[in-house]
């Protein structure tokens, strides 16, 4: 890692677009494709996502449904555009406040020290120390299935990562010439943190937000795929696959695979992108 310091100043637009045009690659254009699905699955669905057909069940991929349909007759095609909704907005939404908790305080631990940075360390190992299931399975039974419990289960599985990540980071940091002449100044350590420290943190952090957004992904599928997150039958990639699993063994594979691949290729583009931000701050 580079010892020259980095100030906010020099995160200008015009330095941020330098930074990031080497990186325009086949994962951003996919996962700008994912936002574009988001943001537009009204107009592109031609069905109602959650207007059972009895009539339609089961019907193989065909021009009338390019997805095929479920047992319950539902366009699998508009399902799976919709739940890029459902899974891309708790993702990105349980990971970003993951990242407002858990750098700042990160931040502090690993420039404070003492008995702050051994408080949040001995807090964070004990949130990780539950098994994920577990732990979404009590938040779950106490608060009930909600799109805002789940981010908040995202968000709290995250935040750990991010606290000690940053603290990683900062600790270096902290004894670096610029931060001492900047403490001989009479800054703040407020400022210090805000203006020094953590804009020299961001290469490591950004990367390990997109890669948080991968997990967050999993981590959203998977709970949905054992029952715990969004009430059906609202869409969501997740619930689709469970309910398709069983049906495989009938021949009826579209059912889980579509929502399946919709899962790897979001996974993939998060994934892909957070190791490039990673490969270009270890040069």
């Amino acid at each position: 890692m580079s010892a020259e310091p980095v100030t906010a100043a020099a995160w200008t637009p015009a330095r941020i677009g330098s930074r990031l045009r080497p990186l325009l690659t086949p994962y951003w254009a996919l996962l700008l494709l994912f936002a574009l699905v988001a943001l537009l699955a009204p107009l592109i669905a031609p069905y109602d996502p959650i207007q059972a057909d009895l009539e339609a069940k089961l019907l193989p991929p065909s021009s009338a449904h390019l997805f095929g349909t479920d047992e319950n007759g539902m366009d699998i095609f508009s399902r799976v555009l919709y739940a890029t909704r459902t899974d891309l907005v708790v993702a990105v939404l349980g990971v970003a406040l993951a990242f407002v908790v858990g750098v700042p305080i990160g931040a502090l631990c690993g420039y404070l020290g003492g008995w702050l940075d051994e408080l949040f360390n001995r807090t964070s190992e004990i949130v990780q120390s539950i098994p994920l299931f577990l732990f979404a399975l009590m938040i779950f039974a106490a608060l009930g299935n909600s799109k805002t419990i789940l981010v908040a289960v995202v968000a709290i599985v995250n935040i750990p990562i991010f606290l000690k990540l940053t603290r990683s980071v900062v600790q270096p940091i902290k004894n670096q010439d610029y931060i001492a002449a900047a403490r001989l100044a009479g800054q703040p350590t407020s400022r210090i943190v805000l203006r020094h420290v953590l804009p020299n943190t961001l290469g490591p952090i950004v990367s390990q937000a997109s890669i948080s957004a991968a997990y967050a992904i999993q981590i959203t599928a998977g709970l949905a795929f054992i029952g715990l997150g969004v009430e059906l039958p609202h869409p969501e990639w997740g619930s689709m696959i469970q309910q398709g699993a069983p049906l495989i063994m009938n021949g009826d594979w579209w059912v889980s695979v579509f929502p399946g691949l919709a899962v790897l290729l979001a996974v993939v583009a998060f994934g892909g992108i957070g190791r490039q931000i990673a490969r270009r701050y270890d040069r």
